[in-house]
């Protein structure tokens, strides 16, 4: 079996917060996300597309905006 070393990475969302000046507390209000999937998000773990349509909704943003996958080591 191969193994897929493919990852979602949001370096991209903690960037447009830093830019939009929203605190992780607002974001995680915002968009009614737990702290547990915030920090699988800090951690690069995978999310639901659920969680990531609330961020977009929160930000006005699209997709591409927050989240890209990149291949892991």
């Amino acid at each position: 079996m191969e193994d897929n070393n493919e990852g979602f990475s949001y370096k991209k969302l903690f960037k447009k917060l830093i830019d939009l000046d929203m605190t992780n507390n607002e974001l995680m209000g915002n968009a009614k996300i737990s702290k547990s999937t915030f920090y699988k998000m800090k951690n690069g773990q995978n999310i639901t597309t659920d969680v990531l349509l609330r961020i977009c909704n929160a930000l006005d943003c699209d997709i591409y905006e927050i989240v890209e996958c990149v291949e892991e080591d």
